[in-house]
């Protein structure tokens, strides 16, 4: 009766802990990121001074909302919402390293560099569609 009780204690002991690790979801991804000049939001004309930002996935279930936040922490409101889409890469053909995709917008009037996207390195990247500034940008920053 020993040997019984100290096997299903055994058993239910390796099922506790299984089972939260094969519980987990996707993890959210966040991306710091330095630039050190001016950068225009896509499909905006708010421009951002230089500095350091984060991206930040909101909700797991929801792979292709990121948060655009101002700083090195994410206290406060953010800047911004960036819907994206993915950007498939050849499997052989993955990135390396973090690489943020910047484009020169030749009609505004400051030709700033336009977040277009970016790429994480062993994963497919993202490719911004729309952003959604914070409504206090919109009245400060349109240029």
């Amino acid at each position: 009766m020993t040997l019984r009780r100290l096997s299903l204690a055994v058993a239910f002991l390796v099922c506790a802990t299984v089972a939260p690790a094969l519980a987990q979801g996707p993890s959210q991804n966040k991306i710091n990121f330095t630039i050190d000049a001016p950068f225009e939001l896509k499909g905006t004309r708010v421009v951002l001074p230089p500095g350091d930002y984060i991206l930040f996935q909101l909700v797991p279930q929801d792979r292709n909302l990121f948060a655009l936040y101002r700083g090195t922490d994410m206290t406060h409101s953010p800047v911004a919402m960036l819907r994206t889409v993915r950007i498939y890469h050849d499997l052989g053909r993955l990135p390396g390293k973090t690489n943020m995709i910047l484009d020169i917008d030749e009609g505004s009037i400051g030709n700033y560099a336009v977040l277009e996207g970016w790429n994480v390195p062993g994963d497919w990247g993202w490719e911004v569609v729309s952003a959604t500034p914070r409504h206090s940008l919109v009245n400060a920053s349109i240029r």
